[in-house]
């Protein structure tokens, strides 16, 4: 898989440090510290709070809009190219 293109400055990599029912820290690769304040209706999800609890566990790397303190709803991996076959003749 390819990444997308990441040159925009306001999306970087971060790792989730702590999880709470309001917000979510993250570390950069920079090593800055980003407060994402969730939603009330993110706040009520249990699977999304469950999910985030795994990353963190994990220590997956997610994208992360730092100017807006946003989490993304998809990763930034591109789909696989589509297997090509030969025709045949």
């Amino acid at each position: 898989m390819k990444l997308k293109d990441t040159n925009q400055s306001n999306i970087v990599a971060a790792k989730i440090i702590s999880v709470s029912r309001k917000n979510i820290t993250v570390i950069t690769e920079e090593g800055h510290f980003l407060k994402i304040p969730l939603t009330t209706k993110y706040q009520q999800d249990k699977t999304l709070f469950a999910s985030l609890k795994d990353i963190l566990k994990a220590g997956i790397w997610i994208p992360v809009n730092k100017k807006l303190k946003k989490l993304f709803s998809y990763d930034w991996l591109s789909s696989p190219a589509p297997a090509t076959v030969p025709a045949k003749n």
